[in-house]
């Protein structure tokens, strides 16, 4: 399998899954601006959507979007820790965390990662994060150390990486206590330090 890439991007989730599960990949990275990989491959032609995360398997077949492909790949590793639950409503709890943080949270930081964007967007953002990090500050209010149920899943890899850009829209996430120590905790996991390794992001991390 093939992952492309951008750093720091939401596609580092599907790069510490794919370490967490000790799946054989290879990373390609993408640089949008110029819209071609690092081997000089045209993006488009692999992904028409050219965003990423796009994952190519031997077939030259290639799946995106990472909710999909988080899932995708536990589901090759039912005996793994992150594989969901069988249990159908538990399984739907893990699907529920997953869409908050790829559709709501997620989203809610884009006008930090557009030139375009006026002030007045950026503030009407940065509330929207606000309220976001409120609510998951109650999540972990009861004690809990992950996201879903107490359990690590691809929801908490995934909201790691989100958590990651809280700065970058001016806020200090060290003011939601519960959530910050969340983020610390899934920073030192051996397989996430490796991923950020690979992506040149350690110093930033």
């Amino acid at each position: 399998m093939k992952l492309y890439y951008v750093p720091a991007s939401c596609s580092l989730a599907t790069h510490i899954v794919l370490r967490e599960l000790g799946m054989e990949f290879d990373l390609e990275r993408y640089n949008p601006s110029e819209g071609q990989t690092e081997t000089g491959s045209a993006y488009a032609g692999i992904n028409a959507k050219a965003r990423v995360p796009a994952l190519e398997f031997a077939n030259g077949e290639v799946l995106t979007e990472g909710s999909a492909l988080v899932q995708y790949l536990v589901s090759q590793t039912p005996e793994h820790e992150l594989a969901l639950p069988i249990e159908l409503v538990a399984r739907a709890r893990v699907q529920e965390g997953l869409s908050f943080v790829a559709s709501d949270f997620h989203k809610s930081f884009s006008p930090f990662f557009s030139a375009d964007t006026d002030d007045a967007a950026k503030e009407r953002a940065q509330a929207l994060i606000v309220k976001h990090l409120e609510y998951l500050e109650t999540v972990f209010g009861d004690g809990r150390e992950y996201f879903i149920d107490n359990k690590l899943s691809v929801a908490d890899i995934y909201l790691f990486v989100v958590l990651r850009w809280v700065e970058a829209s001016g806020l200090e996430l060290n003011a939601w206590k519960k959530v910050f120590a969340f983020r610390e905790r899934m920073n030192i996991r051996p397989h996430v330090q490796s991923a950020l390794e690979a992506e040149g992001l350690l110093e930033a991390a």
